[in-house]
């Protein structure tokens, strides 16, 4: 089973043992409370089946996330070395805008009367200069002690070299203070660069109490109704599962649970589909998220913030937390179908990034909602079906959607309610287009090159159009697009990623440092691999690397050579960040040295990989699978057509949908244009192109707007 909790609905999905989709139901999320969203879940595909019949159950949540947007964490202090008080103040010198006299740097977690300081001090090789004495340690116990925190944080200089004064001080804290969290940076992130690695373990201890609380309140839930805690996972932002226990210790790598599985889905089906060069789009109630998979591969970062701001709705820079782990690369706007829309004061229409959410939601809902939203455009331009959402579990007012609209968009910019709802749609598709160029063409890839797997509630009534503006050949709609990201969650393997600063240059001097180190950390995530039960034949480790020439001031991420360190382990880790460094910035130095900043092991225990069935074949014609007509807007037309709306669930395999055409199913909703044709592949996949006929007078129309 897997359940995951996004912004405005809980997706869960529950898939037999010969790869059916036995079950899949959208509940509505609870924000103030997400466990109950998640137990209502889990009752409602597991009704009727016997008790234990469940063998995993796998779960993406937006707990780590919401928690720092909402600034609702615990209550933390911070230990740093004598005179580094002030290093969260201080941060870094980036800043989003460099020339705005009034940008605002984001507001630190733990606040400067919760940071103490301790008189103790290494060389930057971990020699002791200050020792760390127990009356110096009594003294911070006490100052703790009347701090009344819930989650201690120590991050003292070089403590990623020297470990010994922070275990010290954590040993020390643990015995005085009983019941507190107490973070060590070096256990969490023994890295250089003291600010990121301060900021990272700052976000765990802010997070690890609010955090433990969930997965108790999971776990006692699911012992109540009858099911064993040992088969819930969850989901990381690296696109791993992680057992409740590490989660709790490490609950920053949880930061994009959610939009993670939607990615490995995405990689699943590109592999499935022999399709090795796609865009993953997910477009759900509050946000659109978009990452690239090259050679059938996602890529992962550690320059990473969360808590980013939004400025015309795209996430921006340096106005976040850093937060040290691997996360999948992506990219994030403001634009889903709660998206807000407005009129400024200089009489320009705005879309997102605010969003109505899952309470009040869009004014269609009829839930005390009154800002028009992307939903209610799209059921104003005749794109939803008003008694079919959810699969009818839910209804949408129409005459709602189109007062709202008329008030507060038509009106000001004298147009009509189908005029105010089309520019809607035109500007936050703008928005999206922007996300994917960024993800795209902004870092040297032809989007044109690449297909869209487009998923998400939203995600297929929209992809069409993005693909139309980027001349993306081909767009891929999963058999369940709308609950595709808790389709991932079941297609993951376990994952924990393990780091250590090696500041080694590669050659022949440095190898024996190299080999004792990774070996040392292969054993440690191969240790963790045996206690989360993974069997010998399943478990795989991942080497990659943190590289630079000498004297640049940041790294690439690569992957490295498996097999022993010696002299053509050496050749080949060096070429492989040339050709990365030749990629990324267009030039290379293959003579000059290499160096190996951090060092990185993955510890993956695989899970086994169930394709969906194959559907039952049909001929060409859908005429079975259509439910009636009615009259739909396009963006390409700028016009309502009269199109056919098809039952997804009655399509066949090699069924051909010519646009313009809707297409319905429980989750989602599919437009197909009228200059675009879509094929029904053998597992219910839908396959859009551009009609061949009309390739030349999309592209005059392209050129021409």
């Amino acid at each position: 089973m897997g359940i995951d909790i996004g912004g405005t609905f809980t997706d869960v999905i529950l898939m037999g043992e010969g790869g059916e989709i036995a079950a899949a139901h959208k509940v509505d999320t609870t924000p103030s409370r997400l466990e109950a969203c998640f137990i209502a879940s889990l009752c409602r595909v597991a009704e009727g089946l016997p008790r234990g019949a469940v063998e995993r159950i796998l779960h993406a949540t937006t707990v780590a996330t919401n928690t720092v947007l909402e600034s609702k964490g615990a209550r933390t202090a911070l230990v740093v070395t004598e005179g580094f008080r002030d290093i969260l103040e201080i941060a870094r010198q980036r800043r989003p805008s460099l020339y705005d006299l009034k940008a605002e740097k984001a507001k630190p977690l733990i606040p400067r009367r919760l940071c103490f300081e301790v008189r103790e001090r290494m060389t930057w090789d971990g020699q002791v200069v200050v020792p760390l004495t127990d009356g110096e340690l009594s003294r911070l116990a006490a100052g703790l002690s009347s701090a009344k925190a819930e989650s201690v944080v120590i991050s003292l200089l070089f403590s990623f070299v020297n470990p010994t004064h922070e275990r010290r001080i954590k040993e020390h804290l643990e015995r005085t203070l009983p019941g507190r969290h107490i973070v060590a940076s070096s256990d969490v992130t023994p890295e250089f660069r003291e600010f990121e690695r301060t900021s990272t373990a700052a976000l765990v201890g802010y997070l690890k109490p609010i955090f433990a609380r969930y997965t108790d309140n999971l776990t006692s839930e699911l012992s109540r109704l009858g099911e064993n805690p040992e088969k819930l996972f969850i989901m990381n932002s690296a696109g791993g599962l992680m057992s409740p226990g590490s989660a709790r210790e490490r609950p920053h790598a949880l930061i994009e649970s959610g939009p993670a599985a939607g990615v490995i889905a995405a990689t699943v089906l590109a592999r499935e589909i022999r399709e090795p060069n796609v865009i993953s789009f997910d477009m759900g109630g509050t946000t659109a998220k978009a990452s690239l998979i090259e050679g059938g591969m996602y890529r992962t970062t550690t320059d990473y913030e969360v808590g980013r701001g939004m400025h015309q709705s795209l996430a921006v820079r340096f106005t976040g937390y850093p937060v040290k782990t691997p996360v999948i690369d992506l990219t994030e706007c403001g634009a889903g179908g709660g998206s807000i829309a407005s009129v400024d004061a200089a009489g320009m229409l705005k879309v997102g990034p605010g969003s109505a959410g899952a309470v009040p939601g869009p004014v269609c809902y009829g839930r005390g909602g009154e800002e028009p939203t992307v939903t209610d455009a799209n059921l104003v331009l005749g794109r939803l079906n008003p008694s079919y959402f959810v699969g009818g579990e839910s209804s949408l007012d129409p005459d709602r959607a189109r007062a709202a609209i008329e008030a507060k968009i038509a009106k000001p910019l004298h147009l009509t309610a189908p005029e105010a709802a089309a520019g809607i749609i035109e500007v936050v598709n703008a928005h999206m287009v922007r996300t994917l160029r960024v993800i795209s063409v902004a870092r040297g890839h032809d989007p044109r090159q690449f297909a869209l797997i487009a998923f998400g509630g939203a995600g297929p009534l929209h992809a069409a159009d993005l693909a139309l503006d980027l001349r993306i050949p081909r767009i891929i709609i999963p058999e369940t697009p709308g609950l595709f990201s808790a389709l991932g969650l079941l297609r993951a393997d376990l994952r924990a990623d393990f780091t250590a600063t090696a500041r080694l240059s590669l050659n022949a001097e440095s190898a024996e440092a190299l080999a004792g180190l990774l070996a040392r950390m292969e054993g440690e995530a191969d240790a963790w691999l045996r206690r989360e039960n993974v069997p010998r034949e399943s478990r795989f480790l991942l080497r990659s690397g943190d590289m630079r020439y000498p004297l640049q001031n940041y790294e690439l991420h690569v992957p490295l050579p498996t097999g022993r360190v010696n002299a053509s382990w050496l050749v080949r880790a060096c070429g492989q960040f040339h050709g990365a460094h030749e990629r990324h910035y267009s030039y290379c130095d293959r003579r000059e040295r290499v160096q190996l900043v951090t060092l990185r092991v993955s510890a993956v225990g695989r899970t086994a990989k169930i394709q969906s069935p194959r559907i039952p074949a049909g001929g060409r014609s859908p005429r079975q699978a259509i439910k009636g007509e009615r009259r739909v807007h396009f963006q390409e037309t700028g016009d309502f057509l009269p199109s056919p709306i098809y039952e997804r669930a009655l399509l066949r395999a090699g069924n051909r949908l010519e646009g313009p055409a809707v297409v319905e199913q429980a989750d989602s909703t599919t437009l197909v244009p009228p200059s675009f044709l879509a094929e029904v592949d053998v597992r219910g996949r839908l396959i859009l192109t551009l009609k061949r006929s009309t390739k030349k007078k999309a592209e005059v129309k392209r050129t021409a707007k």
